[in-house]
């Protein structure tokens, strides 16, 4: 019995301190992580999909500042947030997978589905050039505001058999829903943290037309979204529902494939490090996330 235990121990320490690998289930990160077959089906999906590396000593130091925080383009593993439709229909919370795609600081807006941090279009062939996934043109946060104050976020919301309401987005186009207001509970559930972070209106925002702000992401936040983006193909949710995330949620970084060794005849195994587009947006310039956030 003492054999089984220090090995039970041990085993723990190392999932807990030294890696960890998890599986990938669904759609939400095609084409660049394959959640198997039956993504309906959790096992099926464990047993067919991508598995991933996790150095949890990484996520430690991390929590500790002796490595920095994570960067843009890192794959992470981050538990579902309580103001998720997902957590709030099943009343549970499991960790997913998603990319980091601002990270405190960094100004961000959505533009007929293309992203922009700090101002810069992110060049998003790591999600298109497989033909795949095709972004689908929504804007994000689209706004409207009246003498200074922010009335309304453009955006429907539906209701699933259990009647929990959940947002949709529109797909295209400016002003082509009419705005909810602010105080509506559903926007406050799902977009308080959002609202809470988007940065000065310009002295020249239209009054009662929607527009698309920037977010500033705050203190130890980061804005996450899935690489499939298309709603048609099981598109993902996150950030773009939910607002940014706490760090403290984050489990770790995603840094290799592991398992299967090979897919489609070709090898599996490979390292998962940040697409080179993100190494081209710049630093915020002198903007500082807004204050008690």
């Amino acid at each position: 019995m003492r054999g089984y235990a220090e090995a039970l121990v041990i085993a723990y320490l190392v999932v807990t301190f030294v890696f960890n690998t998890v599986g990938v289930v669904g759609s939400s990160m095609r084409p660049n992580l394959d959640g198997g077959v039956g993504s309906s089906n959790v096992l099926q999906s464990l047993l067919t999909g991508d598995r991933v590396f996790i150095p949890k000593y990484e996520t430690w130091l991390r929590r500790m500042g002796v490595l920095p925080g994570y960067e843009r383009g890192d794959i992470i593993v981050v538990r579902d947030p309580a103001n998720s439709p997902t957590a709030i229909e099943t009343g549970s919370r499991p960790f997913f997978i998603k990319r980091v795609i601002a990270v405190p600081g960094d100004r961000l807006r959505i533009e007929a589905g293309q992203v922009i941090v700090n101002d810069h279009p992110v060049e998003q062939s790591f999600i298109t050039e497989t033909g795949e996934i095709d972004p689908d043109p929504q804007y994000f946060p689209l706004i409207t505001q009246r003498g200074g104050t922010v009335e309304g976020l453009v955006v429907r919301f539906g209701v699933t058999p259990r009647g929990t309401a959940f947002p949709d987005l529109p797909l295209a186009g400016r002003g082509t829903l009419p705005a909810v207001p602010v105080a509506d509970p559903r926007v406050q559930l799902y977009y308080g943290t959002t609202l809470d972070a988007l940065a000065p209106l310009p002295a020249d925002a239209p009054d009662g037309e929607p527009f698309v702000h920037d977010i500033v992401i705050p203190p130890n936040h980061y804005w996450i979204m899935g690489d499939n983006r298309e709603r048609a193909r099981g598109g993902s949710e996150d950030s773009r529902v939910f607002g940014p995330i706490r760090g403290i949620t984050i489990a770790g970084r995603a840094s290799a494939i592991i398992w299967p060794p090979r897919r489609d005849g070709d090898w599996n195994w490979r390292s998962l490090s940040a697409p080179p587009a993100f190494r081209e947006v710049p630093q915020p310039n002198g903007v500082s996330a807004p204050s008690g956030a």
